[in-house]
């Protein structure tokens, strides 16, 4: 499938524009699938942007009087990603799998195909929700609109059906023609799961559009701010967690460390959860990042014990509970903490220039359940802690990564709490010409119903926290 990719035009550093009978060749090459990270599509173009080894490739083809071959033929992940590029754009894969309901699109909108040069009239009524359950978002527990609709039987789940129209909220469209500069305060306010992650994975990607490589000053006052979210945000999800299988003496001290985190951060004179903080060409004006880390550092390490002491009391109440098979892991290229819980060992940290590796030992059971996800948190706790010491102990340590050759086009990725974040970002004129992002939330819609078939519809907030399901990021 490499082969077949790279045979096709090469207009970046990893991106190929193949024509239809190469796209059609990739879509039925013999052997192995690489995994897919996200698949998206526009007027004129349909793209994949799949993982070899540890490295992005990134494919594209024309679409062609609004028609291209359907990348869910192969990739059984790209559904969504065909449904939002229908919804939004009017283009149509074909052969593709999945039934074609809308990803976004509940009929409310002033048009149809609103991005599309060519826009249809609105469809006029709303449809009706799938399903004969419905549960609200204050009743899920998730921080957004996102529509969960199931087919219950005797209390518990059967399938789940998802609608992302109500956390749609067009921002994407809102950065295009901006500089990177201009787009940056926008990017930093996707998703509060991510304050680091989004702004750091676009600020990769806008280097290697432009040709430059991060200093290594920079790039490990970045990886600190990312291990201060992981922190933070593993905090949040385990507390959610346990509040829903009544664990309320481990929430309660999940709450306070997280507090303490984000005093220290205030206490440094930088925003409690790390907002503004990373820009595109380094960080925020003032930061001292030694004295940061060590705050953080002095808050959060005496409280692990206790925390671990806690899991392990209240552990068994989240036994066999959301299970997410290693195969749906490895098919549907599940990331962070969710699929490494499940056996699907993939951490972007590992091919970041200047990484302590021997910091990242992070392992755990790979049941895949509530209890290997809580298990695992704790463990990337006590290794981003680690991860810091060391990052402390020799900051600004050189490294020969080489500086890419300009082409105006980038990828990046950030390895955030809930998983790897990527930002496809092409430049006109040093202004933002096209942009995808993919949230880790994406790779989760396609298994959540077999996650949650069986579970009691009483306990659905519980495993949603478990998984770390965000909705801002899904329909940006």
């Amino acid at each position: 499938m490499g082969r077949i990719i790279r045979s096709g035009e090469r207009v970046a550093l990893s991106h190929y524009h193949l024509d239809p009978a190469q796209w059609s060749d990739m879509l039925c090459a013999p052997g192995a699938t690489l995994p897919l990270i996200s698949c998206w599509a526009n007027d004129s173009r349909a793209y994949v942007l799949l993982l070899e080894g540890d490295c992005p490739l990134l494919a594209s083809t024309i679409v062609e009087e609004r028609r291209y071959l359907a990348p869910s033929s192969r990739f059984a992940g790209a559904e969504w990603g065909e449904r939002v590029s229908y919804d939004l754009y009017g283009v149509e894969a074909m052969d593709a799998c999945g039934n074609g309901t809308p990803a976004l699109d509940e009929g409310g909108w002033t048009s149809t195909w609103p991005l599309s040069s060519r826009p249809g009239p609105a469809s006029g009524g709303l449809r009706p929700l799938a399903g004969s359950h419905f549960l609200r978002p204050e009743q899920t527990g998730l921080s957004g609109p996102l529509d969960l609709s199931f087919e219950v039987l005797k209390g518990k789940v059967r399938t789940v059906d998802v609608c992302a129209g109500g956390a749609h909220r067009g921002v994407v469209s809102r950065l295009l023609g901006k500089t990177p500069e201009e787009a940056m305060f926008l990017v930093a306010r996707m998703t509060a799961g991510a304050f680091v992650a989004y702004p750091l994975a676009f600020a990769r990607a806008v280097a290697q559009a432009r040709g430059q490589v991060p200093g290594p000053g920079i790039r490990d006052v970045w990886m600190i701010l990312l291990e201060i979210e992981r922190m933070s945000l593993h905090l949040f999800d385990m507390a959610r967690t346990a509040r829903g299988v009544d664990a309320e003496l481990l929430a309660t001290h999940c709450d306070h460390a997280r507090e303490a985190i984000a005093q220290a951060c205030s206490e440094q004179g930088v925003s409690r959860r790390l907002m503004d903080t990373v820009s595109c060409g380094g960080f925020r004006e003032g930061l001292e990042i030694v004295p940061l880390a060590q705050a953080v550092h002095a808050a959060m390490q005496p409280r692990l014990a206790a925390l671990e002491e806690l899991h392990r009391v209240f552990a068994s109440r989240l036994n066999g509970f959301a299970v997410l098979d290693v195969r749906l892991a490895e098919r549907f290229a599940v990331g962070g903490v969710t699929g490494r819980a499940s056996g699907r060992s993939m951490d972007m940290r590992r091919r970041e220039a200047g990484m302590r590796l021997e910091a990242l030992r992070a392992t755990g059971s790979s049941r895949g359940d509530a209890r290997a996800r809580d298990g695992l948190r704790l463990a990337e706790i006590r290794d981003s802690l680690k991860l810091m010491e060391r990052i402390l102990g020799s900051i600004g340590l050189e490294d020969d990564e080489p500086a890419p050759d300009r082409t105006d086009e980038g990828i990046g990725v950030a390895e955030g709490a809930r998983g790897d974040v990527w930002y496809w970002v092409r430049l006109k004129n040093g202004r933002i010409e096209n942009l995808h992002v993919r949230d880790p939330g994406v790779s989760v819609l396609p298994v959540l119903g077999a996650m949650l078939r069986g579970c009691p519809i009483e306990r659905v907030p519980a495993a949603l926290g478990s998984i770390g399901l965000s909705p801002a990021g899904i329909a940006l």
